[in-house]
């Protein structure tokens, strides 16, 4: 069995929000022979800013070869060795949560062909491609390997390092004509964003079936995925395999994981939903970068029983803090929520403010009488800390003089129309009446 060299990119997240990731490779074949990837298996943990992968990957070419193959980070990653038995723990978790209804199996079986020995593992800064190409060309120099080889890869190097991935991984393991597992590693590193590189496979040729396995806040959709992914479904009920896991449940899969969650209350259940590539890998012209969702989790509201006031008036303003909506979380640390409520005039300066330090929902009613007439801005926001500006919400009342009540243009108008229109009525009528009496005395003396 011949020793192939390669670079694995692998990531497993638990992702707060709900992402689902995979992790590839891309492989340079040190001689020119076919080299193919015909499976990947992923979970991945991202909790929003760490992410942890676990990754496994079946290999083998159409002869003994050497490879290099690739994985590009958007940070450095720690790597340590990982263990099969986390997709075994996976394998019996989609069983049980199966719908209940007599099937035999799931859509997908977790089968490893081969358990392959140590790995030699070198992390890589490149911020340039002649850098990586040429550590590359060196990295295997020993086995005469030429330069072309690698002309074909350069495109998609260059686009890596273009995004600013410039951590590159390289294993050294065995390969040879039988398809086989590749021991898991695990790679713990930052990112703002679930990601699982994808394009970077798009190196080696032949067909793929991708399976990633996602631990996330939230439950993944498949709007979260590129088009050419899906989640994967029970059969036969084409059913999302997707559900969530118990404290215990997500510890037995992989101990780290719970740390990765700790800082959420005790209720919180992360999810667990399976996401698929099936087609051939010079079709992945995409990675997998799920961003975080802004869930608004916090509401505040103002509100008055009426927009207009007449001066002297009492003024009643109710404030609506909403701590936390439904299916929200927080982390379990020492904080509170400061709620401000302030009143602005015409010109913007403060007339008259409230305060409250909160750490659950509150209701407030305060009543306020303005001194003077004229427009008013109420404006109610919360902050964490006192500091961070959390939700806001504000509304405009208007305070009438009613001493010097002013005519309103469309009222004056009505009001000079009424009186044009009573005054020509009497105009009118005494001319009408005039014209009459004097018709009546010209008559007079005709019937005489």
């Amino acid at each position: 069995m011949n020793k192939i060299v390669f670079t694995t990119f692998f990531i497993f997240m638990v992702l707060l929000i709900s992402p689902l990731a995979y992790a590839d490779r891309g492989v340079f074949p040190i001689i020119d022979a076919d080299v193919y990837g015909p499976g990947q298996k992923a979970i991945i943990a991202w909790n929003g800013e760490i992410e942890r992968l676990i990754l496994s990957t079946d290999l083998y070419s159409d002869r003994e070869v050497k490879a290099l193959e690739v994985i590009p980070f958007p940070s450095k990653p720690k790597v340590e060795a990982g263990s099969f038995s986390v997709f075994e723990v996976i394998q019996r978790l989609m069983k049980e949560k199966a719908p209940r209804a007599p099937i035999e199996k799931t859509v997908f079986e977790i089968v490893f062909h081969e358990k392959i020995g140590a790995h030699d593992v070198t992390i890589v800064k490149a911020e340039n491609k002649e850098e990586l190409i040429n550590f590359m060309f060196n990295y295997v120099s020993e086995f005469n390997v030429s330069r072309s080889l690698f002309i074909r890869g350069e495109t998609v190097l260059e686009d890596y390092l273009n995004r600013g991935f410039y951590y590159w991984v390289f294993d050294l393991i065995d390969l040879n004509f039988e398809a086989g597992s590749v021991e898991p590693l695990v790679y713990e590193f930052q990112s703002p964003y679930l990601y699982y590189p994808m394009k970077i496979s798009s190196l080696a040729e032949g067909s793929t079936k991708i399976t990633l396995y996602l631990i996330t806040s939230q439950p993944i959709t498949k709007n979260d995925l590129p088009a050419k992914m899906n989640l994967a479904k029970y059969f036969p009920f084409n059913q999302s395999i997707q559900f969530q896991l118990s404290k215990e449940e997500l510890n037995e899969i992989d101990e780290k994981f719970s740390n990765l969650f700790a800082s959420f209350n005790n209720e919180f259940q992360p999810w667990l939903t399976v996401v698929k590539y099936e087609g051939e890998l010079n079709d992945l012209d995409f990675d997998l970068e799920i961003f975080k969702t802004q869930i608004q989790c916090r509401s505040i509201k103002v509100a008055t029983d009426k927009n207009q006031y007449k001066l002297g008036e009492k003024i009643n303003i109710t404030v609506n803090f909403t701590h936390l909506m439904p299916g929200c979380f927080e982390i379990q640390i020492l904080h509170f929520h400061l709620v401000n409520l302030e009143i602005y005039d015409s010109a913007d300066r403060l007339i008259q403010s409230w305060s409250w330090n909160v750490n659950n929902d509150i209701y407030r009613v305060v009543s306020w009488k303005p001194e003077e007439a004229g427009n008013y801005t109420i404006k109610a926001a919360s902050f964490w800390n006192g500091e961070k500006l959390e939700v806001e919400d504000k509304l405009t009342i208007n305070v009438s003089n009613l001493t010097k009540p002013a005519l309103t243009f469309n009222l004056k108008i009505f009001i000079y129309g009424a009186i044009t229109f009573i005054m020509g009525a009497i105009i009118g009528f005494e001319a009408a009446y005039l014209f009459f009496k004097r018709k009546k005395k010209i008559e007079e003396p005709k019937n005489l």
